[in-house]
């Protein structure tokens, strides 16, 4: 399975996933496929030609008016905005109909955490340790961060010691063993961890194991076109800086 979240309408740093990724039985998503970036109908298109699995994420929400835009930051806000008035009929009809959390296969998903699907940022060992108690599936898979992070809560450890994180590397395996895991991929296309390089994870369900992966894609293009579009500069520099 190829693991993705937040690809935010950024159709080269997609294109650079499936590429990598090679050959994959099924595609998940995690949310946040428009939003920011220039490609909202194209992303959703060449995701949808393939074996492919979604949940909704906030900006999807808010580019189809599911969403209060004023909760939004400015940049965000004129993003969602810019969506709305270019979605695809068919592509808007898709998206509201996406659920906001899900199981896929054996593993629990969400785009922002279990407890509050859309909105909550999973971003401490603190917050990990108490959505482990909203999910009754061995492994989560989360988003909206746009920041790779593993949560573990150990098997038979109490107190001091039982729930850790950890950052991955590109390469590197993610193995549960007998542990609960929140697993989050990062972002294909708005990375934030100070990586620009799209972010993603193959899961295999035989064995459990996730491998974390990075890929370059071609960033000044989807900077040209979000600055075509008329889309705030700052969401078009960040990319080149991964923040």
């Amino acid at each position: 399975m190829l693991i993705i979240a937040d690809v935010h309408g950024n159709l080269p740093a997609l294109e650079a996933v499936l590429a990598d990724a090679g050959s994959v039985d099924e595609i998940w998503s995690l949310g946040d496929l428009v939003g920011y970036g220039p490609h909202p109908n194209d992303v959703v298109q060449l995701l949808r030609s393939q074996p492919f699995r979604s949940l909704a994420g906030n900006h999807d929400w808010g580019a189809t008016g599911q969403a209060d835009l004023s909760v939004f930051n400015a940049d965000a806000r004129a993003a969602c905005q810019w969506t709305d008035q270019v979605l695809e009929e068919e592509t808007r009809e898709y998206l509201v109909g996406l659920e906001v959390s899900s199981v896929f296969g054996s593993v629990h998903v969400a785009h922002g955490s279990p407890r509050d699907p859309l909105w909550e940022y999973l971003t401490n060992v603190r917050l990990a340790e108490i959505n482990f108690g909203y999910f009754g599936t061995q492994v989560c898979l989360v988003g909206h961060t746009h920041v790779p992070i593993t949560f573990r809560w150990r098997e038979g450890v109490h107190g001091v010691g039982a729930f850790s994180a950890s950052v991955p590397n590109a390469g590197d395996a993610i193995d549960p063993g007998a542990d609960r895991l929140i697993f989050n991929p990062g972002s294909v296309g708005q990375p934030r961890d100070g990586d620009p390089r799209a972010a993603y994870a193959h899961y295999e369900p035989a064995t459990g194991r996730f491998t974390f992966h990075r890929v370059a894609y071609d960033i000044a293009a989807t900077q040209a076109a979000m600055r075509a579009a008329g889309l705030p500069e700052r969401l078009a520099f960040r990319l080149q800086y991964g923040s």
